[in-house]
């Protein structure tokens, strides 16, 4: 019998935005694009667009330039504005697989007058199997979600969302 107990510990990251929670869940859902690095991506074309389908069982899915698309995984989860949870389901080869499953769940807390705290958990990553500690440390680097969420925050900070989360 396999013990359920993870042995992989999640990737815990957080960051203070300049924003209400309401505003924080849309432009980290619907102007993902805005503030997603442009390289962290598994197309062979850079991202046109990535999209967060607003509702449980949607897509989380990028489209590229040359009109191809590319899966990330799914919403598991959608309470807006406190909480998102979709899955993750690129594995250490840097492809999709509907068979791998990991969870980022984000929650979105007031942290004063238009401030809100987000933290985003990355889990379940003993679905890498063998792979495992590898993607650990590669999500734990500081140029993986730590500078995710700095360019959502820089983004937030500049005022420069495209505009599609109004």
């Amino acid at each position: 019998m396999t013990d359920p107990t993870p042995t992989t510990e999640p990737i815990r990251k957080e960051v203070v935005v300049d924003v209400d929670p309401d505003r924080a869940f849309e432009i980290f859902t619907a102007d993902m694009t805005s503030w997603w690095p442009s390289a962290h991506h598994i197309g062979s074309a850079p991202i046109e667009t990535i999209v967060v389908e607003p509702h449980a069982g949607g897509r989380w899915y990028t489209r590229h330039q040359d009109g191809t698309e590319t899966a990330t995984g799914s919403v598991s989860a959608w309470d807006p504005p406190t909480r998102l949870v979709l899955t993750w389901q690129v594995g250490a080869d840097w492809r999709y697989h509907s068979d791998l499953v990991t969870t980022v769940e984000l929650r979105f807390l007031e942290a004063g007058p238009g401030r809100t705290r987000v933290l985003l958990e990355h889990r379940d990553l003993d679905a890498f199997g063998a792979d495992a500690a590898t993607m650990r440390t590669t999500f734990d680097s500081p140029d993986a979600w730590l500078a995710t969420l700095a360019a959502y925050r820089a983004v937030i900070a500049a005022g420069a969302t495209s505009g599609r989360a109004r």
